[in-house]
């Protein structure tokens, strides 16, 4: 169900500004791993978020996107065990010349990302403030389509396993059928993961060391 609601000019400067602090404050953090994944990221987050705000497409409906939203959210948790159990903290950031996570590090930037996409949800639809569609966007193009892509191509890559791998597969399914909530069809949503692939897959080849 889609409501008659759309986003307004104000929200879209205020959700812009918080695609560029979140970017900055990514890089700052993650450095050059979060650089070649999350900001590709991003970009095709804002990209969606200008595409609703400049056709006005209507939003969902929260009260019937939320079991959908918090189900493929609660997927995210175990995913982040099998990363955690797997070593993704120490493997992934080798791969871009980076030194290995500390557990502290990894478990708290993921933390504080749930917190985050969860309180945004919240705010968005239960409290009105569109703005925050960009970290639930997010989620749903980065922390869903974006692990079904990677981690397939780091296996690919490395021809070997790769931590998160196995549960990052849930996500070719998930991710499209979360965002066709949003962008009103799968067909959408497969189209928009195709040009996120485009994007991501020679980010994360070229930033590797």
């Amino acid at each position: 169900m889609r409501t008659s609601e759309t986003l307004a000019k104000k929200d879209f400067a205020i959700g812009s500004l918080i695609a560029i602090v979140m970017a900055i404050v990514f890089v700052a953090i993650g450095g050059r791993p979060l650089l070649a994944t999350f900001v590709p990221g991003l970009i095709i987050t804002w990209s969606v978020f200008a595409i609703l705000f400049m056709k006005q497409s209507p939003i969902p409906d929260g009260r019937t996107l939320y079991p959908i939203y918090f189900g493929v959210f609660a997927w995210q948790f175990v995913h982040f065990f099998e990363e955690f159990s797997t070593g993704f903290y120490q493997q992934f950031p080798t791969l871009y010349g980076a030194s290995p996570y500390s557990t502290m590090l990894f478990v708290g930037i993921n933390m504080f990302s749930y917190f985050v996409f969860a309180l945004a949800f919240i705010g968005a639809f239960a409290g009105n403030r569109k703005f925050l569609l960009i970290p639930v966007l997010f989620f749903v193009i980065y922390g869903a389509m974006g692990n079904a892509i990677s981690h397939v191509w780091w296996v690919i890559w490395e021809r070997a396993y790769f931590p998160g791998f196995f549960t990052a597969l849930a996500y070719w399914l998930l991710g499209p059928w979360l965002l066709s909530k949003f962008v009103g069809s799968w067909k959408r949503a497969f189209i928009v993961m195709a040009c996120f692939a485009v994007i991501l897959i020679p980010s994360i080849t070229l930033f590797m060391s």
